[in-house]
Protein backbone atom coordinates (compact mmCIF):
# COMPACT_ATOMS: atom_id res chain seq x y z
CA UNK A 1 0.00 0.00 0.00
CA UNK A 2 2.74 2.09 0.80
CA UNK A 3 4.36 1.70 -2.54
CA UNK A 4 1.18 2.60 -4.32
CA UNK A 5 0.81 5.80 -2.59
CA UNK A 6 4.50 6.54 -3.08
CA UNK A 7 3.74 6.11 -6.93
CA UNK A 8 0.35 7.72 -6.90
CA UNK A 9 2.10 10.59 -5.36
CA UNK A 10 5.58 10.30 -7.49
CA UNK A 11 3.18 10.84 -10.67
CA UNK A 12 1.20 13.85 -9.01
CA UNK A 13 3.90 15.83 -8.32
CA UNK A 14 5.70 15.21 -11.98
CA UNK A 15 2.09 15.70 -13.63
CA UNK A 16 2.08 19.55 -11.06
CA UNK A 17 5.63 20.18 -11.91
CA UNK A 18 5.25 20.26 -15.73
CA UNK A 19 2.60 23.25 -15.86
CA UNK A 20 5.09 26.16 -17.04
CA UNK A 21 5.89 28.57 -15.00
CA UNK A 22 6.64 32.33 -15.31
CA UNK A 23 9.42 32.67 -13.31
CA UNK A 24 12.67 33.44 -15.80
CA UNK A 25 10.44 34.59 -18.36
CA UNK A 26 9.96 38.71 -16.85
CA UNK A 27 11.80 40.43 -14.20
CA UNK A 28 9.46 43.28 -12.14
CA UNK A 29 10.55 46.57 -10.20
CA UNK A 30 9.11 49.13 -8.07
CA UNK A 31 9.36 52.57 -9.00
CA UNK A 32 8.32 56.07 -7.71
CA UNK A 33 5.54 56.05 -10.59
CA UNK A 34 4.55 51.85 -9.86
CA UNK A 35 5.28 48.36 -10.94
CA UNK A 36 7.52 48.12 -14.15
CA UNK A 37 7.16 44.47 -15.86
CA UNK A 38 10.18 43.22 -18.42
CA UNK A 39 9.18 40.40 -20.00
CA UNK A 40 12.56 38.74 -21.13
CA UNK A 41 13.55 38.30 -24.68
CA UNK A 42 11.86 35.21 -26.43
CA UNK A 43 13.11 34.22 -29.63
CA UNK A 44 10.83 33.18 -32.53
CA UNK A 45 11.18 30.08 -34.82
CA UNK A 46 8.65 30.63 -37.88
CA UNK A 47 10.55 33.01 -39.71
CA UNK A 48 9.91 34.41 -43.63
CA UNK A 49 12.40 36.57 -45.07
CA UNK A 50 14.49 36.78 -42.02
CA UNK A 51 17.52 35.17 -40.56
CA UNK A 52 16.23 35.70 -36.67
CA UNK A 53 14.07 37.41 -34.62
CA UNK A 54 13.79 38.19 -30.86
CA UNK A 55 11.09 40.19 -29.15
CA UNK A 56 10.78 41.62 -25.63
CA UNK A 57 8.21 43.57 -24.25
CA UNK A 58 7.88 46.58 -20.81
CA UNK A 59 4.70 47.04 -19.50
CA UNK A 60 4.31 50.33 -16.97
CA UNK A 61 1.57 50.24 -14.32
CA UNK A 62 1.16 54.16 -14.51
CA UNK A 63 0.77 54.10 -18.94
CA UNK A 64 -1.97 52.15 -21.08
CA UNK A 65 0.63 51.14 -23.68
CA UNK A 66 3.33 48.42 -23.84
CA UNK A 67 6.58 48.78 -25.29
CA UNK A 68 7.58 46.26 -27.63
CA UNK A 69 11.09 45.78 -28.65
CA UNK A 70 12.78 43.65 -31.67
CA UNK A 71 15.85 42.69 -33.06
CA UNK A 72 15.99 41.09 -36.28
CA UNK A 73 18.71 40.08 -39.03
CA UNK A 74 17.61 41.12 -42.81
CA UNK A 75 19.16 41.38 -45.87
CA UNK A 76 18.12 44.75 -46.03
CA UNK A 77 19.26 47.98 -43.70
CA UNK A 78 16.29 49.95 -43.90
CA UNK A 79 14.11 50.17 -41.21
CA UNK A 80 10.03 48.73 -41.76
CA UNK A 81 7.69 50.79 -43.24
CA UNK A 82 4.85 48.93 -41.87
CA UNK A 83 4.46 46.64 -38.46
CA UNK A 84 1.74 44.93 -37.24
CA UNK A 85 1.13 42.10 -35.16
CA UNK A 86 -1.67 39.11 -36.41
CA UNK A 87 -2.97 37.19 -33.94
CA UNK A 88 -5.72 34.42 -36.03
CA UNK A 89 -7.45 36.86 -38.51
CA UNK A 90 -6.86 39.94 -35.92
CA UNK A 91 -4.22 42.53 -36.91
CA UNK A 92 -2.72 45.36 -34.97
CA UNK A 93 -1.32 48.06 -36.82
CA UNK A 94 1.58 50.02 -35.06
CA UNK A 95 1.86 53.55 -35.81
CA UNK A 96 4.30 54.15 -33.05
CA UNK A 97 7.91 53.02 -33.99
CA UNK A 98 11.08 53.91 -34.56
CA UNK A 99 14.69 52.40 -35.23
CA UNK A 100 16.77 52.07 -32.15
CA UNK A 101 20.17 50.76 -33.77
CA UNK A 102 21.48 49.10 -37.52
CA UNK A 103 24.18 46.96 -37.03
CA UNK A 104 26.16 45.03 -39.53
CA UNK A 105 26.06 40.65 -38.54
CA UNK A 106 28.84 39.10 -41.02
CA UNK A 107 26.37 39.49 -44.16
CA UNK A 108 23.17 40.62 -42.70
CA UNK A 109 22.02 43.63 -40.72
CA UNK A 110 20.74 43.71 -37.35
CA UNK A 111 17.95 45.90 -37.04
CA UNK A 112 16.56 46.87 -33.58
CA UNK A 113 12.78 48.43 -33.47
CA UNK A 114 10.69 50.02 -30.63
CA UNK A 115 7.09 50.15 -30.53
CA UNK A 116 3.99 51.20 -28.43
CA UNK A 117 1.14 48.88 -28.86
CA UNK A 118 -1.68 49.53 -26.50
CA UNK A 119 -1.75 47.12 -23.79
CA UNK A 120 -5.75 45.97 -24.52
CA UNK A 121 -4.78 44.85 -28.18
CA UNK A 122 -1.76 43.23 -26.47
CA UNK A 123 -4.25 41.20 -24.09
CA UNK A 124 -6.00 40.20 -27.10
CA UNK A 125 -3.23 38.79 -28.60
CA UNK A 126 -2.27 36.77 -25.67
CA UNK A 127 -5.87 35.84 -24.95
CA UNK A 128 -6.00 34.31 -28.42
CA UNK A 129 -5.10 30.73 -29.36
CA UNK A 130 -3.82 31.44 -32.46
CA UNK A 131 0.04 31.61 -31.91
CA UNK A 132 0.63 35.58 -33.49
CA UNK A 133 3.07 36.90 -35.63
CA UNK A 134 4.94 40.12 -36.87
CA UNK A 135 4.72 41.08 -39.85
CA UNK A 136 6.58 44.07 -41.45
CA UNK A 137 7.89 45.45 -44.78
CA UNK A 138 11.15 46.47 -45.86
CA UNK A 139 11.41 47.63 -49.50
CA UNK A 140 7.99 46.26 -50.38
CA UNK A 141 8.91 42.45 -49.16
CA UNK A 142 6.77 41.05 -46.17
CA UNK A 143 8.61 39.47 -43.46
CA UNK A 144 7.51 37.40 -40.70
CA UNK A 145 8.41 36.45 -37.61
CA UNK A 146 5.61 34.07 -35.99
CA UNK A 147 5.20 31.32 -33.13
CA UNK A 148 5.36 27.97 -33.87
CA UNK A 149 2.12 26.24 -32.63
CA UNK A 150 3.59 24.36 -29.44
CA UNK A 151 6.14 26.94 -28.47
CA UNK A 152 2.83 29.27 -28.54
CA UNK A 153 0.96 27.07 -26.09
CA UNK A 154 3.76 26.82 -23.71
CA UNK A 155 4.51 30.48 -23.07
CA UNK A 156 0.96 31.38 -23.71
CA UNK A 157 0.09 30.43 -20.27
CA UNK A 158 3.35 32.35 -18.94
CA UNK A 159 2.42 35.59 -20.53
CA UNK A 160 -1.16 35.29 -19.08
CA UNK A 161 0.26 35.15 -15.97
CA UNK A 162 2.47 38.06 -15.96
CA UNK A 163 -0.26 40.01 -17.79
CA UNK A 164 -2.26 39.19 -14.37
CA UNK A 165 0.19 40.28 -12.46
CA UNK A 166 0.29 43.63 -14.33
CA UNK A 167 -3.44 44.13 -14.25
CA UNK A 168 -3.57 43.32 -9.87
CA UNK A 169 -0.61 45.76 -9.64
CA UNK A 170 -3.33 48.76 -11.52
CA UNK A 171 -5.37 48.62 -8.41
Amino acid sequence: MRKLLLLIFIAVGSLLSSGQSAQGRYASRMTADGTLFFINPHKLGDLTNIKRFEYDMTLLTWTDSVTVNFTFESDMMEVPSSLKITSGDKSYVCHDYKSLFIDIKKKHYEIRISSQFAVADIIKIIDSAAPPAFVFTQNNITERAAYKAGAWRKDQRKLSDIVKLYLNSKK
